[in-house]
């Protein structure tokens, strides 16, 4: 193995480790929608977006090379549009925040009550883009284990989001009580596995070096 091979290689590795990393991350802070409070749970689902990107990135740079070309672009149209998701929801909450979008709720409509969901789909879009990766993964495997475990780390909350959004569009924004608990137990779930996903990358980046 020449010098630059080694350089590129352990470059690899330490994407792949920072990837594990910022997912780890990013399942904390998507944990804040489970606390219930707008003023945390908002920002923190569009920090979770914006570190699930980053991670998607890094997790792009590292195993570019060893997925199929579906894949590196999958990982890519997640970030992009996890990023342009959460610019139009930033731009949506300070025109809310100055008025701008009163008229929209005259006479009562209800359609801002609606589609509140809206603003929590940033992670949705990032762990969709994931789980389409893992399902490619579970072909070229590029991991040196558990590569169907990106598909185990996205599938939850997207699911979730998906009946969510149709279900909260079609009542007026309000869900039954009763499903709460079911939705908020997916949640856990989606934490747990984000994270075990990126410990997995973290302690396995040694060996991508040391295989390469």
């Amino acid at each position: 193995m020449n010098v630059n091979q080694k350089e590129t290689d352990m470059s690899k590795s330490r994407f792949i480790k920072f990837s594990g990393w910022v997912f780890i991350l990013g399942s904390f802070s998507f944990a804040t929608i489970l606390s219930g409070s707008d003023p945390l749970a908002i920002p923190g689902s569009m920090i979770s977006a914006v570190l699930l990107a980053a991670g998607m990135l890094s997790l792009r740079a590292g195993y570019g090379e060893t997925v199929s070309r579906f894949g590196r672009n999958i990982l890519l149209m997640g970030v992009v549009g996890t990023i342009l998701w959460d610019m139009v929801i930033a731009f949506l909450i300070v025109m809310s925040s100055s008025g701008i979008l009163y008229a929209t709720q005259a006479q009562h409509d209800p359609i801002g009550e609606r589609f509140w969901i809206v603003v929590f789909g940033g992670p949705a879009v990032a762990l969709l883009a994931l789980m389409l990766f893992g399902l490619t993964a579970l072909r070229t495997k590029p991991m040196p284990r558990m590569n169907g475990l990106p598909i185990l780390a996205g599938i939850w909350y997207p699911a979730v989001y998906s009946f969510l959004f149709v279900y909260l569009i079609s009542h007026n924004g309000v869900l039954p009580d009763q499903y709460w608990s079911v939705v908020k137990f997916t949640f856990v779930i989606q934490f747990l596995a984000l994270c075990l996903l990126g410990f997995i990358l973290v302690i396995d980046s040694p060996k991508e070096m040391a295989t390469a």
